[in-house]
């Protein structure tokens, strides 16, 4: 499967990650040259300097060609615009955005992005299924084969409270997207201390999901 994200900042280059890891074929489009720069650094020629918004410059990165096409940005309005000239100009049939302003999640599926991940609280208001007797959730479906956007609520006994981000030894094809602190969201940054009753947004795919649960809810 042909991937395009656009942008490559901590969910962005973690997406990447396990994206190649499964064996999907990507390209990343990344409109700050710094950051660009240390992606090329570290994934080579599939990273593309540029606007994801720009027609050549994705023309360049052959949208027309891409299963799914994933805005990532920290911009709504570059996800949408983006989306929106993926689905138009490119004809992809699976387009994805994330959304940081709850009041634009429904300009977004009015628009025609196919799936729309709100990166704040609301995003637990489309769980979709829960795992009785354990406090796991699954959230939108992902339309990416083998990967899976889960909710884990760190128990009050779990063994990784106090602990940093950075410190949580996670299986390879997963990652922390986000998480929720009071109703707050917080970028998974390294120093970021896990307490009780956090709820950890996590990308894996189905064969990590059990590992995840595992350790986000210190199960020894």
């Amino acid at each position: 499967m042909y991937i395009l994200i656009i942008g490559c900042s901590t969910i962005g280059y973690h997406l990447a990650k396990s994206l190649l890891a499964a064996g999907h074929e990507i390209t990343i489009v990344e409109k700050d040259p710094v950051r660009s720069k240390l992606m090329w650094d570290e994934f080579g020629s599939i990273v593309v300097q540029g606007d994801g918004t720009d027609v050549q410059i994705l023309q360049s990165a052959g949208t027309s060609r891409a299963d799914s096409f994933i805005a990532v940005t920290g911009s709504d309005e570059t996800n949408l615009i983006a989306s929106q000239i993926a689905k138009t100009k490119f004809g992809v049939e699976n387009t994805i955005a994330v959304v940081k302003d709850t009041k634009n999640e429904q300009l977004f599926h009015m628009l025609g992005v196919d799936s729309v991940i709100n990166s704040t609280h609301h995003i637990i208001a489309s769980i979709e299924e829960t795992i009785p007797g354990k406090p796991l959730l699954h959230l939108a479906q992902s339309k990416i084969p083998g990967l899976e956007l889960i909710s884990i609520a760190v128990p009050e006994d779990s063994s990784i409270i106090g602990q940093a981000l950075e410190d949580i030894e996670l299986p390879p094809h997963s990652f922390i997207a986000i998480v929720m602190k009071d109703n707050r969201a917080e970028p998974p940054i390294d120093k970021l201390i896990i307490e009780a009753h956090d709820e950890i947004v996590a990308v894996t795919t189905p064969d990590e999901e059990a590992v995840m649960y595992d350790i986000l809810t210190g199960v020894l």
